[in-house]
């Protein structure tokens, strides 16, 4: 498994997004932070399967900046206020800029079908409703017993490596349906009818 630091140095110098990791869509102008530290350590966190803001920050204590390839160190409240402001385009963006590279360097040329699939999944779970986006969970008698949120996702496929590139949310009064039409619509825009010949549906 590669380090920190040179999966870093793939990320800026074979992917190209060093722009991304400098201007994510957070919207800070002056951070006393910058935004490539917070971002690159969520990152990092997902790789290392820890996703919890705290979590994160332990393990940056833990590890060392220098072995994360973090500039400074930073509390988890850095975390929540940095995703508050984040704006989803400029990810979306950047994961189809990702996805556009990796057709035009051929590195789907070996593939007997591209596909592109939409499935729905959800996660968290709380007692209270905290943002438009969650959904009620309801018992047999249709009580409300907690809220979570639901979304879907779209992804390349039959690659020999599953490319998730872009999310679609649905909240209350909304439905998976809708979502994956929302998100289907999207990526024919920015990828185009001829990039996949097969597009999948999980239900």
């Amino acid at each position: 498994m590669p380090t920190p630091p040179a999966l870093l140095r793939f990320v800026v110098h074979r992917l190209g997004l060093q722009r991304y990791l400098a201007q994510p869509g957070d919207g800070g102008q002056q951070p006393v932070i910058p935004a490539r530290v917070l971002l690159w350590a969520m990152l990092v966190g997902r790789v290392l399967r820890e996703s919890s803001f705290y979590g994160v920050e332990q393990m940056v204590r833990a590890a060392g900046c220098r072995a994360l390839g973090l500039e400074q160190s930073f509390r988890n409240d850095a975390l929540s206020y940095f995703v508050e402001r984040f704006d989803p385009a400029t990810s979306r963006s950047a994961l189809i800029a990702v996805v556009r590279q990796a057709q035009r360097g051929q590195a789907f040329q070996d593939c007997r079908f591209i596909g592109r699939a939409l499935d729905g999944t959800g996660a968290g779970r709380s007692h209270q409703s905290h943002c438009v986006w969650c959904r009620p969970i309801r018992d047999v008698q249709h009580n409300v017993i907690g809220y979570h949120q639901q979304w879907v996702t779209l992804s390349v496929v039959g690659t020999g490596l599953t490319l998730p590139f872009d999310v679609e949310p649905y909240g209350t009064g909304d439905s998976e349906l809708a979502a994956a039409r929302r998100r289907l619509t999207r990526a024919l825009g920015s990828l185009g009818t001829r990039f996949a010949e097969i597009i999948s549906g999980g239900r």
